[in-house]
């Protein structure tokens, strides 16, 4: 009786823990932000040179890959889509636990968000969804999250059950977990060009506008926590936008005092807006909206940014380990292929966000298997 207990015991736990795991992996937020951050802890300790962290303009006006086929130097975006100054404490602690890069490049649009682009919950989880358990992670949780949903971030299934998108991407976390890193590090693009309106030239703009109260309070109590750390590799940036409409135009103003006060601190301050001619940006055929390049941005973008941190911070081509290499060496082939792939969609009249799905994947794959056949 006592052997049927302790069997019958063991069979509920083995499916209790087979239920766990199917629900862990399987429902999960699967998205681009997903893809991207679980990459960064794929990427093998202390390895990388550069580490980008910022918003949607880091991942779309940046690659990687291509950084790395053009200068030889490794660096990935640790970035989420709408990421905000609130978060960057905790994420560069997440940084440093596994990086020990020659420069931490902050893109600095969040620090400018006003409260429409606050939805602050889900821009937490895009973060917390990734992150390995740490006190890091447990003292982002009780700092900002929900009171009443804080189990939710430790285990997101709470959160994601029964959701179609989380079931519909399962595949995606699964094929990357199973490749063992990010083949595109953590790239997303489009090719389409949309232009409208009239554009603002900012070109040597260096007017000025206040920032509000808190963003500025925000902004100060940040920079002091970098000074305080001694984070002597931290570069702060503006990327590139295109300005059309007043409000943009006021952020642009906002940007310009922001990037003083940085300065103020003892800090660089990299201001790509109002250079685009130098970066050769085209307004018209370069970006995908008013926010963010599209590849040809991009491709443009990385070339120039690349150049300066050889140049100016002294980043040298990368001293990896034969499996590394071997692994950058072959998303430097994936991301030629990735923009050939978007050129063939640009063609046909396609317009979608490309980032690291197993279906990419498998069209990059053909594309490597007919190129060698």
């Amino acid at each position: 009786m006592k052997k049927k207990y302790v069997s019958r015991t063991i069979k509920i736990l083995s499916f209790a823990l087979a239920a766990f795991l199917i629900m862990t992996v399987t429902q999960v937020r699967g998205d681009h932000n997903k893809i991207r951050l679980d990459g960064f802890y794929m990427e093998e300790k202390n390895s990388l040179d550069v580490v980008l962290l910022g918003a949607s303009e880091v991942y779309t006006a940046f690659s990687s890959a291509f950084a790395y086929d053009e200068y030889g130097f490794t660096s990935y975006p640790y970035a989420i889509e709408a990421n905000y100054i609130d978060l960057f404490e905790s994420q560069i602690k997440e940084i440093r636990n596994n990086q020990t890069p020659k420069v931490l490049l902050i893109e600095m649009n969040g620090a400018l968000y006003d409260d429409k682009m606050k939805d602050k919950d889900a821009k937490l989880r895009r973060f917390t969804d990734s992150m390995p358990f740490s006190q890091n992670k447990i003292d982002t949780v009780n700092q900002f999250g929900n009171e009443e949903d804080k189990l939710s971030y430790y285990f997101p299934w709470i959160m994601y059950h029964g959701s179609k998108s989380a079931i519909g991407r399962f595949p995606d976390n699964i094929a990357l977990h199973l490749r063992g890193n990010s083949a595109l590090k953590g790239v997303s693009g489009k090719s389409k060009s949309v232009y409208k309106g009239k554009i603002i030239d900012v070109e040597g703009d260096t007017s000025k506008k206040d920032l509000p109260a808190e963003t500025e309070e925000k902004l100060r109590s940040f920079l002091q926590y970098c000074k305080d750390n001694k984070l002597e590799n931290v570069v702060f940036a503006k990327f590139p936008h295109r300005i059309t409409k007043k409000k943009f135009y006021k952020r642009f103003q906002m940007g310009n005092t922001m990037g003083e006060i940085i300065k103020e601190y003892g800090f660089d301050y990299l201001d790509f807006e109002n250079n685009c001619k130098d970066v050769g940006l085209d307004y018209k055929e370069d970006f995908y909206n008013d926010d963010h390049m599209n590849i040809y941005g991009q491709q443009k973008f990385t070339k120039y940014l690349g150049k300066i941190l050889v140049d100016k911070y002294g980043v040298e081509k990368s001293k990896l380990s034969e499996e590394n290499k071997a692994r950058w060496d072959a998303s430097a082939e994936y991301i030629q292929l990735y923009y050939e792939y978007f050129e063939k969609c640009h063609k046909e009249g396609k317009d979608t966000q490309l980032y690291e799905t197993c279906g990419l994947m498998w069209e990059l794959d053909n594309m490597k298997k007919q190129k060698k056949a």
